[in-house]
């Protein structure tokens, strides 16, 4: 802005010379011959004669001069004030209209919805796994990418339409007088024209995108309270797979301000550490029907709600990152336990801890988990991780160096969940694990089904051919620990002999 204009002043700076050397030029040639010629002696001898055809003569020669200075400079300026608006309101990479403009287009789009009766929507787009491209191929790829998905948006409006770009690999499209039908309609159409195959300079690659749409005024009268429903609907479409669209609606909202509320509750939960405590669920030997071992299980008893299930705060947990900390509070907690128990003279249990996904992507995950041992001064065969396949599904290769790191200095590995996940065969030939534990889903009707009974012989067996411990979990009837005896399971686990207890109830009936 400040080159364009010290350019432009220069230009000024040439006009106002010009005219001066006109004037100049004037004033010498042509001031003199005119009065000679025109008025003769009296030229000389009445200054006021004299006077007055030096005005008329300078406003003959200098009125079109002027005139063309001045519509230049109109000129001038309506053209950068149109640059500077253009600027302000669009997209300089697509050429689509900006935030700004987005923004304002939409108010009166919901001024006119309100007053009319006839309902708008918005969709915000969002393009899947976008940062691939510009991590992988560079951010010019990344442009080129914007600038023909920009396209393909603009491609598929109606009349009356409105498309943008809010910014990095967010659109929105706003379509006036629309019914859900027509918005579904629109948001199907955007899928298809974005999932087309991209081709650029000798690149090939595939773009799909999760759509948020808000229905207005259903889904708010105000422009951040539409854009805050698109963007909670877009976030469940990402949920949900990507790739699709999702439609806002108030219990979606209810849900996620729940969902809010919960992850600040936790938070303040593991701040003043009096809510949460552990509980222990007995590990059976099958042969003996004794204890070998204690999985410890997070509980949260919130202070107003009651005691609230693993199931709804562990999640959260995990997608905010509490979960280093709460694993972090489950590993102390257990090993004073440990402490607690050897206190009191009675035998120990060894205790398995859960690790999620989050954790082991943690750098220095084994030095913290193997310094928490030290300074409560327990063996490393007293403590042992269960983790499950979904750990595995990013930077494989570093979660196996870790556990590999575990179990030199003495840790067992329990791969949790077994068969329910994407690689089980591959998960038993290359990772360091000690035991499996199949998941409850094979385990619930092996006492009523063939085939569920032959698919939980067929993974006890695969998982003995890697000279593996197995367990079955959620044994709940005799019927099932019979079948889990007779296919040779080492161990079991479930509401059978025991549902979680607390570390007292442990003391008192089995150390």
């Amino acid at each position: 802005m400040a080159i364009a204009w010290a350019e432009d002043f220069k230009e000024q700076v040439k006009v106002f010379a010009v005219l001066l050397l006109i004037e100049v030029v004037v004033e010498v040639v042509s001031y003199e011959w005119l009065g000679d010629h025109l008025f003769g002696v009296a030229w000389h001898s009445h200054g006021i004669v004299e006077y007055l055809v030096h005005s008329v003569w300078l406003m003959i020669v200098m009125t079109p001069l002027l005139f063309w200075y001045v519509r230049r400079q109109l000129r001038t300026q309506s053209r950068l004030h149109h640059d500077l608006w253009q600027m302000a309101h669009y997209d300089e990479l697509t050429g689509l209209p900006n935030r700004r403009l987005a923004f304002t287009n939409m108010k009166e789009f919901l001024s006119d919805s309100v007053g009319s009766g006839h309902p708008m929507a918005v969709l915000l787009i969002d393009l899947d796994r976008f940062k691939q491209v510009n991590d992988s191929l560079g951010h010019d790829v990344g442009d080129e990418v914007l600038k023909i998905a920009a396209g393909r948006v603009r491609d598929v409006l109606g009349r009356g339409e409105i498309a943008a770009r809010l910014g990095g690999d967010e659109f929105l499209v706003m379509i006036p007088a629309a019914s859900t039908e027509e918005a579904v309609q629109a948001a199907n159409l955007l899928l298809e024209r974005l999932q087309e195959k991209i081709t650029w300079n000798g690149y090939e690659f595939y773009l799909t995108a999760s759509i948020g749409i808000a229905l207005c005024p259903v889904s708010g009268e105000t422009v951040s309270s539409v854009m805050k429903s698109a963007d909670l609907a877009m976030y469940e479409a990402k949920r949900d797979g990507k790739n699709r669209w999702h439609i806002h609606m108030e219990a979606l909202q209810e849900k996620l301000y729940s969902t809010f509320r919960l992850e600040n509750d936790l938070r303040r939960a593991l701040h003043e550490q009096n809510e949460l405590f552990l509980e222990f669920q007995p590990q059976m030997n099958v042969g003996t029907n004794r204890v070998d071992s204690l999985e410890a299980l997070i509980r949260w008893h919130h202070p107003t709600l009651g005691l609230i299930p693993p199931s709804e705060f562990i999640p959260i947990a995990e997608d905010s990152g509490l979960i280093v900390k709460i694993g972090a509070l489950v590993l102390q907690t257990a090993c004073a336990q440990l402490n607690e128990w050897k206190r009191q003279n009675k035998s120990i249990l060894p205790i398995g801890v859960n690790v999620s996904q989050v954790e082991l992507a943690q750098q220095d995950f084994v030095e913290k988990f193997l310094h928490v041992l030290s300074d409560y001064d327990i063996d490393t065969s007293l403590v042992f991780i269960e983790i499950t396949e979904t750990s595995l599904m990013k930077n494989e290769r570093e979660v196996r160096d870790k556990l590999t790191q575990l179990r030199q200095r003495g840790i067992h590995v329990m791969l949790d969940d077994f068969g329910n996940g994407y690689n089980s065969l591959g998960v038993l030939r290359q990772l360091p694990i000690d035991t499996v534990k199949i998941d409850r889903t094979f385990v619930r009707d092996i006492h009523s089904s063939v085939a569920d009974r032959s698919l939980f012989s067929a993974l006890v067996h695969l998982a003995h051919s890697f000279s593996l411990t197995v367990l079955a979990e959620g044994v709940e009837h005799q019927q099932q620990l019979a079948v889990v005896s007779e296919e040779r399971c080492d161990q079991y686990q479930g509401y059978l002999f025991s549902r979680p207890i607390t570390a007292n109830k442990v003391a008192i009936d089995y150390l």
